[in-house]
């Protein structure tokens, strides 16, 4: 397996930046990971910070423990002002798993490219 391929993986399914960790790109690799950790830290975080608060109301006795009672609670819409971080961490996440798969697939090629010449 060359090395466009390996890191294209890495980065896929092990860590975004990993491929590049691989391909000795430590930089870029650092900043694509901390990107994508970024975004998956503020969205942990914030499910986190939900859960908390449903389970103080259930402890409190506010809320009765009903899945039918519960679930509304968690699927329901963020406020306004915490949606559009949400999206915006969401999009973070996203983009710097993509980039990270996309350029250590680049990277590689170009590693393979100049082993065979």
């Amino acid at each position: 397996m060359n090395k466009a391929i390996k890191a294209a993986l890495i980065s896929a399914f092990v860590c975004p930046g990993g491929g590049h960790f691989y391909l000795k790109q430590y930089t870029t690799g650092t900043l694509i990971s901390v990107a994508m950790l970024s975004g998956l830290l503020y969205l942990l975080n914030q499910a986190v910070e939900r859960a908390h608060q449903i389970s103080d109301r259930i402890l409190s006795g506010e809320l009765p423990l009903d899945l039918s009672v519960i679930y509304p609670l968690i699927t329901q819409a963020p406020p306004p002002s915490q949606a559009s971080m949400i999206n915006i961490a969401t999009m973070v996440f996203i983009f710097a798993w993509f980039v990270g798969v996309i350029d250590s697939y680049r990277l590689g090629h170009g590693m393979d490219k100049a082993e065979q010449a």
